[in-house]
């Protein structure tokens, strides 16, 4: 039985990519589930390839689904084929030339969009489990962190998690009103009262010294020798 080689990457990331071995008898729908596994989403959204050319032009859509496969008005406007179910076509049938191509699309609010392309056909090793991610180049990326998720289709536990993981800064106010002034800092009573000993008789002193130096230089001269008496 002969296995394909796909190499999947991302439309806009060719560095971060996966290979995975497939068999030409199993279905798309085990070719999605490798995909999710082997970039670590979670399937939980709508998924679909799509039949490629060279320019990476989409063609007949297989879809996960029961419900998508029912045409919608782009579809009936643009006269595409009637959708397929992944899990009722084999690899095998698209596969039409040496460098086959196809486009996946996971989750279609975030458009996580997919390139894959036909690397080798091989023999099918008897030892292997099928498909099988047989190359990993990358960190893949966070399926939550990078999109804009509307908060009604995330679950309790996704959440969670988005508040935990983003925290908003706490407000100026909040921030301050978090310190206790009796352990580092002075209260308002504290303050006034010390604004009050430091204004209380601070110019009747600054006077009453004035006056003392005055009382105290009238026997001297400006050289500071006693002056004679009259």
């Amino acid at each position: 039985m002969a296995v394909y080689r796909l190499k999947i990457y991302l439309e806009d990331n060719e560095d971060i990519y996966r290979e995975i071995d497939i068999q030409s008898s199993q279905n798309f729908e085990q070719l999605h589930n490798a995909i999710q596994e082997a970039y670590k989403f979670d399937k939980k959204h709508a998924a679909s390839f799509f039949v490629s050319d060279d320019y990476w032009r989409k063609g007949q859509e297989i879809t996960l689904r029961a419900e998508d496969l029912p045409a919608d008005d782009e579809d009936i406007r643009k006269k595409r084929d009637p959708k397929k179910l992944m899990s009722a076509v084999k690899i095998a049938k698209y596969i039409e030339q040496p460098r086959q191509r196809f486009v996946y699309v996971f989750d279609p609010n975030a458009q996580w969009t997919f390139c894959l392309e036909l690397m080798k056909i091989l023999s099918d090793d008897p030892k292997m489990t099928y498909p099988a991610c047989v190359k990993s180049i990358g960190n893949p990326p966070k399926q939550y962190k990078q999109t804009q998720v509307a908060k009604g289709e995330l679950t309790p536990d996704q959440a969670m998690a988005a508040m935990v993981s983003d925290p908003e800064p706490e407000e100026e106010d909040n921030i301050y009103k978090n310190l206790k002034t009796e352990e580092h800092g002075i209260d308002d009573g504290d303050l006034e009262s010390l604004e009050g000993e430091e204004g209380e008789g601070g110019e009747e002193e600054d006077m009453e010294n004035a006056e003392g130096e005055e009382e105290g230089d009238e026997g001297f001269d400006a050289y500071g020798d006693e002056k004679e008496e009259d």
